[in-house]
C-alpha cells in the first residue's frame, strides 16, 4: 500500500474562511492561475530552493510542508527574507517558524511597479494586512526594503527582502505565550476544522483509484461568535475587529478556578458531574473578560463609571478590573495581562437573579391545585413597576381554607448563598383612585424537581413525587409584620437570608428549583382590628441577591 502523507496548511485555511475566499470556477482561473505576464519556467518552490541566499527560508518551508503549496498551480507572491535575517531561529520552534512563513506569503500576484501603492494593503497567509509601497526607486513590504524584486515563477512572483517582516500578534495569538497556557488551552479547545475540497489540490491517485489531496481545512472557533444566542466572547482572531481583553496568566487562572469551582457543584443525580463542573467554571472565568473597542488607558474611568462586556455584563468600577496592569498593544486592540483577576464576581457570573412575575415562561400554575386564578396586568403609566407589569393572584373563593399559590422557576442558580426578596404592590398603588387598604400575609417555599415526570404536575409518578412536601427544601414564614404587605405603595419582603441551594443549576436545559409564593393569612389576621386582610397578591418580581461574601 502506497504511503500517503496529507499536508495541512492551517494558516492558509483560516484566511480562506475569514475573508470569504470561496470563488467560482471562472474567478479561480483569473485570480489563482498565473497570468502570462508573470509566468516563469520554474515554480516558486524551485526558485526559492535553488537560491543560496534563501536556504534558511527554504528549509523552513520544506520542514513544514509549504514546499508543496508553492509547487502547485495556484498563484502566490513570496517576500523571502535573506539568510542573514533569520539567524538564531530553531527549525523546531514551530510557532515562530509558522509566524515567519505566513507573514511572508500572500495569495495572488503582487509585482513591484508604479502601481504598487494602489495595492498597499495586502492580506498575508496569516490574515494580517501588510503595506506594500514604494518611495522613489525603493520598494518596501511591511516597512522592510526589497533587495531584489519581480522574479517570475510559473505560479507567482518572488521578492527578496533586506530584513524580516515584523510579526505583530493579535489578541488570539498573544495567548500563544507559555504564561497563558491555561486560558489558551481552554479557548483553543473549541477549534474546529472542516475539509475544503474546493480549495484543496489534487496531488496523486492512490492504488485504490482514490484522489489524494494536499488538504486545506477551514479553522473556526465557537468562542469567536458573539451574535445573539451564541456563547462566544469576541472575534479575537480578526484583524479587522477591535477589542480589549483582561488576560489572566496561569497563576490567575489557577487561583480563580480553585476559588469558584465549588460554586458550580452539579446535581448529584446527573452523569459526568466532574466534567460539567469544570466546563461551567472555565466558561465563567472567560465570559466577561472582553470588551469592544480599544481601551488604551483605563485611568479614564472613575469609580462611578461602568463598562459592558461582549457578553452584556455591566462591569462596575472598570478601572479596578484592569488592576494597574501594563497594557500590551496588539494588532486588533489591547490586552492587560494579569496574575490576579480583580473583577467583582457579582458583576460577572455570580449575578442577581430577577424573576418578573408577569412573564409566562418559567411560571408554574394549576388553578385547582394552587387554589387561585392569575392574570397579567400591565401599567405603563405608573412609575415604579418593574417591566411595567405585575401578576395579580386571587383565590377561587370556594373555601375559607384556600391558600392561593403561584410558583416560579429559578433559573441559573449557583451553589452559594442568596438573599431572596419578593416585591408586592398594594391595591392603591396600581389603582390610585382605589380606597382599598387591604394587606396580605405571605409565606414561601423552595422546592426541587426530581426530574421524574413533568414539572407542571404534583401528582405521584412511579415511586415518588415530582414536587410536594417530600421535595420542599425550605419554608419561610412568620407571624410578625415583616411578612405582611403594606397598605399603600410597594412592599419588599425578605423571604430568605443566605440561603444555599444544594447544587448549581446553570447551563442546563431545565430549571430544577422553584419558589412558591403563598397567601395564607392566619386566624389571628382574619380577626385583626388594625388591618383588613385578604388573600390577593400583586407580585411585581422576585430577586435573588448573592451574598457579599462571594
Amino acid at each position: 500500500m502506497k504511503d500517503i502523507k496529507t499536508k495541512i496548511f492551517c494558516s492558509f485555511a483560516a484566511l480562506l474562511i475569514m475573508f470569504g475566499a470561496a470563488v467560482s470556477c471562472s474567478e479561480a482561473d483569473e485570480h489563482y492561475g498565473a497570468s502570462d505576464e508573470v509566468k516563469g519556467r520554474v515554480s516558486l518552490w524551485e526558485m526559492i530552493s535553488q537560491n543560496p541566499e534563501l536556504s534558511v527560508f527554504a528549509s523552513m518551508l520544506q520542514h513544514y510542508s509549504y514546499d508543496k503549496l508553492l509547487s502547485g498551480d495556484q498563484t502566490y507572491t513570496v517576500w523571502a527574507p535573506a539568510n542573514e535575517f533569520l539567524g538564531g531561529i530553531s527549525i523546531d520552534d514551530s510557532l515562530t517558524v509558522a509566524r515567519i512563513i505566513t507573514s511572508h506569503i500572500a495569495r495572488y500576484s503582487y509585482p513591484a511597479s508604479e502601481k504598487t501603492s494602489e495595492n498597499s494593503d495586502i492580506y498575508m497567509l496569516n490574515a494580517k494586512k501588510q503595506a506594500f509601497t514604494h518611495s522613489g526607486a525603493a520598494y518596501l513590504m511591511g516597512g522592510v526594503e526589497l533587495q531584489s524584486a519581480n522574479m517570475a515563477a510559473n505560479n507567482g512572483i518572488l521578492h527578496i527582502l533586506n530584513g524580516k517582516i515584523p510579526f505583530f500578534p493579535n489578541i488570539w495569538q498573544t495567548m500563544e505565550e507559555s504564561r497563558f497556557d491555561s486560558i489558551r488551552n481552554y479557548l483553543y479547545s473549541f477549534n474546529k476544522r472542516e475539509f475544503l475540497r474546493s480549495a484543496s489540490q489534487q496531488i496523486d491517485i492512490n492504488e485504490e483509484g482514490m484522489i489524494v489531496y494536499d488538504s486545506v481545512f477551514s479553522v473556526q472557533n465557537t468562542m469567536w461568535y458573539v451574535y445573539n444566542g451564541a456563547k462566544g466572547i469576541g472575534w479575537l482572531n480578526n484583524e479587522d475587529s477591535l477589542y480589549t481583553m483582561v488576560l489572566p496568566d496561569n497563576n490567575a487562572w489557577r487561583e480563580t478556578y480553585e476559588k469558584y469551582y465549588p460554586l458550580f457543584l452539579p446535581d448529584p443525580s446527573l452523569e459526568q458531574q466532574d466534567s460539567m463542573q469544570a466546563a461551567n467554571t472555565r466558561y465563567a472565568i472567560v465570559q466577561d473578560l472582553v470588551f469592544r473597542g480599544e481601551i488604551a488607558n483605563p485611568g479614564i474611568f472613575s469609580t462611578n463609571d461602568s463598562l459592558i462586556s461582549t457578553r452584556g455584563a455591566v462591569i462596575h468600577n472598570p478601572a479596578h478590573i484592569f488592576g494597574g496592569n501594563e497594557a500590551v498593544h496588539t494588532s486588533n486592540g489591547w490586552v492587560y495581562p494579569t496574575s490576579n483577576l480583580q473583577y467583582d464576581m457579582t458583576d460577572s457570573y455570580v449575578k442577581h437573579i430577577k424573576i418578573e412575575a408577569e412573564i409566562y415562561s418559567g411560571r408554574l400554575h394549576d388553578e385547582s391545585r394552587d387554589m387561585s386564578t392569575i392574570s397579567n396586568q400591565w401599567e405603563t403609566s405608573i412609575p415604579g413597576i418593574s417591566n411595567n407589569g405585575y401578576l395579580f393572584v386571587r383565590n377561587l373563593g370556594k373555601s375559607s381554607s384556600e391558600t392561593p399559590t403561584i410558583s416560579f422557576e429559578i433559573p441559573g442558580v449557583l451553589h452559594t448563598e442568596y438573599d431572596i426578596y419578593a416585591v408586592f404592590l398594594s391595591p392603591s398603588f396600581v389603582k390610585p383612585a382605589s380606597q382599598d387598604t387591604s394587606v396580605t400575609r405571605v409565606k414561601f417555599e423552595i422546592q426541587q424537581w426530581n426530574r421524574l415526570g413533568p414539572k407542571s404536575d404534583d401528582r405521584f409518578w412511579g415511586n415518588g413525587k415530582n414536587w410536594g412536601p417530600g421535595y420542599t427544601l425550605a419554608s419561610f414564614s412568620g407571624t410578625g409584620p415583616e411578612w405582611v404587605t403594606e397598605k399603600r405603595g410597594i412592599t419588599v419582603i425578605k423571604a430568605a437570608e443566605r440561603y444555599v441551594f444544594p447544587f448549581a443549576n446553570v447551563n442546563e436545559t431545565d430549571n430544577v428549583f422553584r419558589i412558591r409564593v403563598i397567601s395564607a393569612p392566619s386566624r389571628t389576621d382574619t380577626n385583626s382590628k388594625d388591618n383588613k386582610f385578604n388573600k390577593e397578591m400583586r407580585i411585581d418580581y422576585l430577586l435573588l441577591v448573592p451574598s457579599p461574601s462571594n
